[in-house]
C-alpha cells in the first residue's frame, strides 16, 4: 500500500471514529450529563489514556517548548473552541443544519490552502468538493426554514476555526510524533474545560455506569482514535485531501445511527452517500496524477528520523 492510499485509509478510520461521537453523546445525555461535562470528561479521559499509552509504546513526550506551546494553542483555540462552538450551535439549529455548516470546512481548507500556496488546486479537486457538498445536503436532509441567525454564526464559526486548525496542524506536525501531538492537544483542551466547569460548578461526576461507559467511548473512539488517525493521515496526503475524505464522516454516522439507534435511512440519504463515496474516488484518482494534484508538501519525515534530530 503506497503512502497516498495509507493516508486515505487512516483519514477514513478517523472519520469512523468521529462518527461515533453523536451515538455516545446521546447515550451520555440520556444518563443526565450536560454538554460541558461531556466535553470536559471527553478531553480529560482522552488525555489520561494517551499519557498512559506513551510509555509502553516507547514514545517520548519530550519535544521543544515552542512546539508544546503551539500544540496547546491548537487544543485550546482550535479543537477545544471548535467543539464548544459546534455544541453551542445545536441549541439553536437542528443537528442536520449544524453538521452541514461544520462540513463547509473542506471547501474552506481547499480555498485557504490554495491562497497561502500550501497546496495546488485542480479541476478534479474542485469537482470532488462540489460532489461531496451536494452529497452532504442529501444525507443531512437540511431544512432552511426558520433558521436562527445566532445558530448559523456559531455553526459557521466552528467550520472556520476547524479549517484554520487543520491548516496549522499540517505545518506543526512535520516535526512531532502524531501520538505526542494528540496528547498535548487533548491535555490543553482538557485543562481549559476542567477549569471552566469547576469554576462555574457545572461538572457532573455522579453519573451511572452507562454514562461513564459512554464517556469512555467518546474519549477512546471519538477522540484518541479519531484525532490520532487524522493527524497520521494528514501528513501523508495533505490538508485539502484529508478534509475532503473526512466528509465520509456523516455517511458513516448515518449508518451507525441506523445500526445502533434504529434510525431509518431515506433514499435521498443513500444517494447522498453514493455521491460522497464518488467524490472520494475522484480524489484518489486525482492524487495518482502527481503532476497536477499532489500536494506540494505532503510528505513527513520518518518519525524515527525526527526523534534523532530532536535528540541532537
Amino acid at each position: 500500500m503506497n503512502q497516498q492510499h495509507l493516508g486515505a485509509l487512516l483519514v477514513l478510520i478517523s472519520a469512523a471514529g468521529f462518527a461515533t461521537l453523536p451515538i455516545f453523546i446521546k447515550m451520555a445525555y440520556a444518563t443526565g450529563a450536560n454538554t460541558l461535562t461531556v466535553l470536559t470528561l471527553r478531553f480529560t479521559l482522552a488525555a489520561l489514556l494517551l499519557w498512559i499509552f506513551l510509555k509502553p509504546l516507547g514514545i517520548s513526550p519530550r519535544i521543544r517548548v515552542k512546539t508544546i506551546f503551539k500544540l496547546s494553542l491548537m487544543g485550546i483555540i482550535g479543537y477545544g473552541s471548535m467543539s464548544f462552538l459546534f455544541a453551542s450551535s445545536l441549541h439553536y439549529l437542528s443537528a442536520s443544519l449544524a453538521e452541514m455548516l461544520l462540513f463547509i470546512y473542506p471547501v474552506l481548507v481547499s480555498i485557504m490552502s490554495f491562497i497561502i500556496g500550501a497546496e495546488q488546486f485542480s479541476w478534479q479537486k474542485g469537482l470532488a468538493l462540489v460532489i461531496c457538498v451536494s452529497g452532504l445536503f442529501l444525507i443531512l436532509g437540511v431544512s432552511f426554514a426558520s433558521i436562527s441567525s445566532l445558530g448559523v454564526i456559531l455553526g459557521l464559526s466552528s467550520a472556520i476555526v476547524y479549517s484554520c486548525y487543520i491548516l496549522i496542524s499540517n505545518r506543526v506536525l512535520k516535526d512531532v510524533h502524531s501520538l505526542v501531538a494528540t496528547t498535548y492537544v487533548c491535555s490543553a483542551a482538557s485543562l481549559v474545560f476542567l477549569l471552566y466547569t469547576l469554576a462555574t460548578d457545572q461538572l457532573m461526576l455522579t453519573l451511572p455506569v452507562t454514562g461513564w461507559l459512554s464517556l469512555l467511548g467518546i474519549a477512546f473512539f471519538a477522540t484518541i482514535v479519531a484525532i490520532l488517525c487524522f493527524f497520521a493521515g494528514l501528513g501523508k496526503i495533505g490538508a485539502a485531501n484529508a478534509s475532503i475524505i473526512s466528509t465520509a464522516e456523516p455517511v458513516i454516522a448515518v449508518l451507525f445511527s441506523a445500526l445502533f439507534l434504529g434510525e431509518q435511512l431515506t433514499i435521498l440519504q443513500g444517494i447522498g452517500g453514493l455521491l460522497i463515496v464518488g467524490s472520494i474516488s475522484i480524489l484518489q484518482l486525482c492524487t495518482n496524477n502527481k503532476t497536477s494534484c499532489e500536494p506540494i508538501n505532503d510528505k513527513l519525515e520518518l518519525e524515527t528520523a525526527t526523534y534523532q534530530e530532536q535528540d541532537k
